[in-house]
């Protein structure tokens, strides 16, 4: 079948003939209909310090997803061939602590499709049945697709109360955007979104924001609020900088949720910025599994257009390259590719 490839330790990525993947008796093997491109993607494709330090080539890269189930394995019982599924692209071991005490999230020996383990972007992808999520019928393909990215953003939100609060969002991505537009569907008092690329910044905009600022200005940030600083920030840019800056945009006992991954280490004032303010720090990785799909799910059929205008690419598989090519000259958000006409 064609698959789309990290074929080699180099810059690229490409289109090749690949096995076609054969589901094991727990299994479940999906025909792909459609896949998103993920910031993750692009990290494989330019072929960075992580992903020259993780990534195993030759890989089918990719891990966001919607199908339809072909086969299962003998032992397979929730799912059967016909079933429309995305699936969880986070593999837990199991056995680890975290994983036997409902952390399957942040498990210490995880595989994560189309970068540990064989991914997506294919005509037909396997997981684990225990991986494997059936899809509403009245959630579309081009929305079904992005479980995994809004998941992320899902998870960063409700990770703390937000009802009534007034945010920061910091670095309005994907995941920063679909994150602007749960906070106002969720009742946030004020949506402050920063964003230095102006097209994001008018997509802040539309996704609900209340304020929309090109970089991060503590004074500006502190004078929309009535209570000396936002209630909570969510940091989803990763840079250094802008990380530094969010600590002083937050009221003391505020809250810090924490998604966007910096290059390297991050300086903070620890006492004055953080124990002297009071503050609550969490990390983000990944999806609660799986009661962040719960939550997703139902946010996507009670809402659906609402992340609509972050689809700005769709394209045919073999386009791919004219999908990343979009990312890094900023001008795409989500990029979704259509597998139908792949060979198989």
């Amino acid at each position: 079948m064609q698959a789309i490839i990290k074929a080699r330790p180099e810059v690229g990525l490409e289109l090749a003939d690949v096995p076609r993947p054969v589901p094991g008796p727990r299994d479940v093997l999906v025909r792909v209909s459609k896949t998103g491109i993920c910031g993750t993607d692009r990290h494989i494709y330019e072929w960075d310090a992580w992903s020259a330090g993780r990534i195993k080539p030759p890989l089918v890269t990719g891990h966001e997803f919607v199908g339809i189930v072909e086969d299962t394995g003998v032992a397979v019982r929730s799912v059967r061939p016909g079933d429309r599924v995305s699936g969880e692209g986070h593999i837990g071991c199991g056995y680890c602590y975290a994983c036997r005490t409902g952390q399957t999230h942040i498990c210490e020996n995880v595989d994560i499709l189309g970068v540990d383990i064989t991914g997506c972007f294919a005509p037909y992808v396997v997981l684990p049945e225990s991986n494997i999520w059936k899809v509403d019928p009245a959630i579309p393909d081009d929305q079904a697709c992005l479980f995994d990215p809004f998941g992320n953003a899902m998870h960063t939100v409700m990770a703390q109360p937000i009802s009534g609060r007034q945010v920061l969002v910091v670095g309005c991505g994907t995941i920063g955007l679909m994150a602007v537009g749960i906070l106002r569907v969720g009742g946030a008092n004020l949506v402050i979104a920063v964003e230095p690329n102006p097209k994001k910044r008018e997509l802040a905009k539309v996704m609900g924001a209340d304020i929309v600022l090109e970089r991060v200005d503590a004074k500006t940030i502190k004078d929309a609020t009535d209570r000396g600083g936002a209630d909570v920030v969510l940091e989803m840019s990763g840079h250094p900088g802008a990380i530094v800056k969010a600590f002083d945009c937050v009221r003391n006992a505020g809250d810090i949720a924490l998604l966007g991954i910096p290059p390297g280490e991050v300086s903070i004032t620890w006492a004055e910025q953080i124990i002297f303010k009071g503050l609550t720090l969490r990390g983000i990785n990944g999806r609660r599994m799986f009661q962040t799909w719960y939550q997703c799910d139902r946010f996507f059929r009670q809402h659906p257009t609402l992340i609509e205008p972050l689809i700005t690419h769709r394209l045919p598989f073999d386009e791919f390259e004219k999908g990343i090519k979009a990312m890094q000259d900023g001008s795409a958000c989500k990029v979704v590719l259509d597998w139908t006409d792949a060979k198989t």
